[in-house]
């Protein structure tokens, strides 16, 4: 009986331990300062971990991050296997979700090398190959809904690597983060990188997942409080944004 006790105590302690968790998809095709992964695809740094960590002790709860392809974000917040994921959209996710305030401000940018002509328009780049993410549709910059992109898809597997492509002189522009930008010329000063054309401006915002337990009001006014306190602004400095 001592050892039944004991047995049923240890899964009530466990069950408890897992109760108190708040589980955020940290989907992989980010990369630095959004996201930093390492050698064993886990998360170990990055601007979502640091407002994921912030949050989740606002909450006093503990923080787990379930690394997920891009295509596989969706479906796993449909199926309850996360209960949120940042810096997203509502145009960025299929499905329903609990939708919070906006929290990362960020912009969708043309990067050019330094020797590439300015552009105005997204149709100057007709037959051009431009760097994009595989995975990605990019319907949001078609002329009409149901057209081709005016320029030639260079994919490869997240930004950072079409940034390293471009660098390297294999195209002379890509599609790109303003943060990820931003912080891939500051390391690598020499590539001279540069924005050409903003496309749009955004604030990203937390997805919740219907099926999660957790209390959505009391995220959201959590995340609400991580603004107006300036808390996003001052994780957001320390990657010199």
């Amino acid at each position: 009986m001592t050892r039944l006790r004991a047995l049923l105590l240890a899964s009530c302690l466990c069950a408890a331990a897992q109760a108190q968790e708040i589980v955020f998809v940290a989907p992989t095709n980010h990369t630095e300062p959004i996201a930093s992964f390492g050698a064993g695809g886990l998360l170990q740094g990055g601007i979502l971990k640091d407002i994921g960590d912030r949050l989740a002790e606002r909450l006093q709860r503990k923080p787990r991050y379930l690394p997920v392809p891009s295509r596989r974000v969706s479906e796993t917040l449909r199926k309850g296997e996360a209960d949120l994921v940042c810096y997203v959209l509502p145009g960025w996710l299929e499905g329903e979700y609990r939708w919070s305030v906006p929290v990362l401000p960020n912009a969708e940018v043309v990067a050019a090398r330094p020797e590439a002509p300015d552009i105005q328009r997204l149709d100057e780049l007709q037959n051009q190959q431009v760097g994009t993410v595989i995975g990605y549709g990019y319907t949001h910059l078609l002329a009409e809904p149901g057209q081709p992109l005016p320029f030639i898809r260079q994919d490869a597997l997240n930004t950072r690597s079409n940034l390293d492509k471009l660098a390297a002189g294999r195209m002379a522009y890509a599609i790109s983060e303003e943060l990820t930008l931003r912080d891939y010329v500051r390391r690598h000063p020499k590539s001279r990188l540069r924005v050409v054309m903003t496309v749009a401006r955004y604030t990203a915002q937390c997805a919740q997942s219907l099926q999660s337990r957790l209390d959505f009001e009391g995220i959201n006014q959590q995340l609400a409080a991580m603004v107006r306190e300036g808390e996003i602004r001052r994780i957001l400095a320390r990657y010199g944004s």
